[in-house]
């Protein structure tokens, strides 16, 4: 089983007591930053500690507080060995033979930080790592696309196989967050995670409590199935805890989290090393995952749009649930069938509900700012379209946004100017961060029926849980579990 090692950051020895102390139920181990403690006082802390303690004081180079050159490096870890540090972590570019010498063979790590990038053999590091005396090795590095996450990933595998030294290795930043999560595939010893949000260690570490209990790292192994969200930019997504509440309710060894592709092409690279099961799309690879596909069921082919893959013997099969996303909730009040639809945005998402739409009855016109790419959608839907100049112009029964105006980045913005809603209409906005945009605020004060983004997000949830596990999705859980979320972030 793959533990959580809690790394502290506290500046005061009281602080890392504290800290130990409130955390306890959730940590396996603390990483103890002997370079941020300014007042270190390590007899004290081991004489309080509540759990195993990894004690390091890292260097600037590896991302740490003290120089390079500051002597007192060696000294610290030497008493860190003598007083009975459960683990010891020394850099393996450090000159400290003698605190090597000390530990090796009763809890040595050695580490190795890439602030830069990812070397190009890790093999070969990892084996003179081996060969220095780690009883772990810990190899963390700084990827510059996603296809580097799965370099580490494939490595690490390869090193477990071979029956080594165990190893840790991590991706840092958010393109790296599967490698913390899935450690337990490859035996990793721990997996580090930071106290609290905004008190981490390093980039990309995840709160303890979330890896424990969101995550469920310490249940992770190789039997374990691996989902995720594909995006340019899921870090705030509520899709992990949508799926992983429900995959716990289910009682399913299974997984579901965010994996931030800088493209499409590094992502498709990755894959082999990244073992999924199946995996959800966003903005903006909802198109372009097509072209990477085995095979497309006829509705996701026809609108030309892609949310959905199961991954199955290495095979890519792709469909869209975005229509039931949109369909769904609209149906609870309005009746579809001839009725002016206008969505403004040309993504996937856009094309999906357009074609989902037209099916239900619905007249449908799609609006966007690039006109070549309104009329893209309209052609391969079949439905009308026009530049988002002409706005004030249409009439519509039902508004939808399918753009991320009025999202978290920009939530002062709407895609549609406050005069133009009409009273009696519907709006739907896709956008479910925040929960409640301006767009939606603004129609419901001129008397408009509102539905907002997390209505979409559980509805197209629920067909991608049933398509991926074959089982009835627990839609409440999720819902709930959406809810709670979303109104903490609100």
């Amino acid at each position: 089983m793959t533990q959580i090692c809690v790394s502290l950051t506290e500046e005061t020895t009281e602080a890392v007591i504290d800290r130990m102390v409130d955390l306890a139920p959730v940590a396996d181990l603390f990483e103890i930053r002997g370079d941020m403690v300014l007042d270190l006082d390590l007899l004290t802390i081991l004489r309080a500690r509540t759990r195993p303690v990894l004690f390091t004081c890292r260097s600037a180079r590896e991302g740490g507080a003290w120089k390079d050159t500051d002597t007192r490096r060696r000294m610290t870890l030497l008493e860190a060995v003598k007083r009975g540090c459960e683990y010891v972590d020394v850099e393996y570019r450090s000159d400290f033979l003698d605190v090597i010498i000390e530990k090796a063979g009763n809890g040595l790590v050695l580490s190795y930080h890439d602030l830069e990038g990812t070397p190009a053999d890790l093999d070969e590091l990892y084996f003179r790592m081996c060969a220095k005396g780690a009883d772990i090795v810990k190899i963390a590095v700084t990827p510059r696309s996603i296809a580097d996450v799965g370099h580490v990933l494939d490595f690490a595998q390869r090193m477990a196989k071979g029956g080594g030294k165990p190893v840790i290795a991590i991706a840092m930043g958010p393109m790296g967050l599967v490698t913390r999560v899935v450690a337990g595939r490859y035996g990793a010893p721990f997996t580090f995670a930071s106290a609290a949000t905004g008190v981490e260690a390093a980039p990309g570490q995840l709160p303890a409590a979330l890896m424990a209990d969101l995550y469920r790292v310490r249940e992770v192994t190789a039997a374990t199935k691996v989902y995720g969200v594909l995006g340019s930019d899921v870090t705030r997504s509520l899709s992990p805890i949508l799926h992983n509440r429900a995959f716990a309710a289910r009682g399913l060894d299974a997984v579901y989290l965010p994996l931030q592709a800088d493209a499409l092409e590094p992502f498709i690279e990755a894959l082999p090393a990244l073992h999924l099961a199946g995996f959800s799309v966003t903005r903006p690879y909802k198109t372009g995952i097509l072209k990477h596909l085995q095979e497309v069921e006829e509705p996701a082919a026809l609108c030309g749009s892609v949310n959905t893959v199961v991954v199955n013997d290495g095979l890519l099969r792709g469909s869209t649930t975005d229509g039931i996303g949109v369909t769904g909730p609209l149906r609870k009040l309005v009746d579809l069938r001839g009725k002016n639809v206008v969505i403004v945005g040309a993504g996937g998402a856009a094309r999906a509900a357009a074609f989902a739409l037209r099916a239900k009855g619905a007249r449908v016109t799609v609006l966007a700012r690039n006109e070549a790419e309104a009329a893209a959608v309209g052609a391969s839907v079949g439905c009308a379209h026009a530049p988002l100049a002409d706005l004030a112009s249409r009439r519509w029964d039902v508004l939808i946004n399918a753009t991320p105006v009025g999202g978290a980045a920009a939530p002062a913005e709407t895609p549609v100017p406050a005069r133009l809603h009409r009273a009696g209409t519907v709006v739907f906005d896709m956008v479910y961060d925040p929960l409640e945009t301006r767009l939606l605020r603004e129609a419901k004060a001129a008397g408009c029926q509102i539905i907002g983004g997390l209505e979409m997000l559980i509805a197209q949830a629920v067909a991608q849980f049933e398509a991926w596990t074959g089982l009835e999705a627990p839609a409440q859980t999720m819902k709930s579990a959406a809810l709670f979320l979303a109104q903490e972030g609100a």
